[in-house]
């Protein structure tokens, strides 16, 4: 029962004493200033923060066209290509291009549109930059994609 109770004080000591470092060591943050040499103007931290920030997110960025998903990953990527959804999505996105394509072809018979692959300019993997996803908004503003039910045939 002695052991215990003495056991038991240590622990409450120990307790207080790392409650006390963590004061301390908060009290020492606040306190804390930076040196004049390692001062960054606040608009020059700013704006290279901001090029950074977007850089990392451009690269890093995985963007499905046909659902409108990002993705961080390869491997959420190579997921989101093998579902049902996105593998209908696309079909329906082929069907569209077809159509535009031959209502293009229909009015502009003179311009040749056999280079044009619907897809802007993504590698050959499938992947588009955050910019040319902006350029594919605009283009495809006001666009409906038109789903059929199915039923049981």
């Amino acid at each position: 029962m002695k052991r215990s109770v003495e056991m038991e004080k240590k622990r409450e000591e120990e307790r207080v004493k790392k409650a006390e470092m963590a004061r301390l060591k908060a009290e020492r943050a606040r306190a804390y200033e930076e040196p004049e040499w390692a001062k960054v103007e606040d608009d020059v931290a700013e704006d290279v923060a901001e090029e950074e920030e977007e850089e990392g997110v451009r690269k890093n960025e995985l963007y499905c066209v046909a659902c409108g998903k990002k993705f961080k990953s390869d491997k959420q990527w190579k997921n989101h290509e093998q579902s049902k959804k996105h593998k209908d999505k696309v079909a329906e996105l082929r069907e569209a291009f077809g159509e535009e394509d031959q209502d293009n072809d229909d009015e502009d018979a003179d311009e040749d549109d056999n280079n044009d692959n619907g897809g802007g300019d993504a590698d050959a993997d499938g992947f588009v930059s955050a910019d040319e996803v902006e350029k594919l908004k605009e283009h495809f503003e006001g666009v409906e994609i038109q789903t059929e039910e199915k039923g049981d045939e």
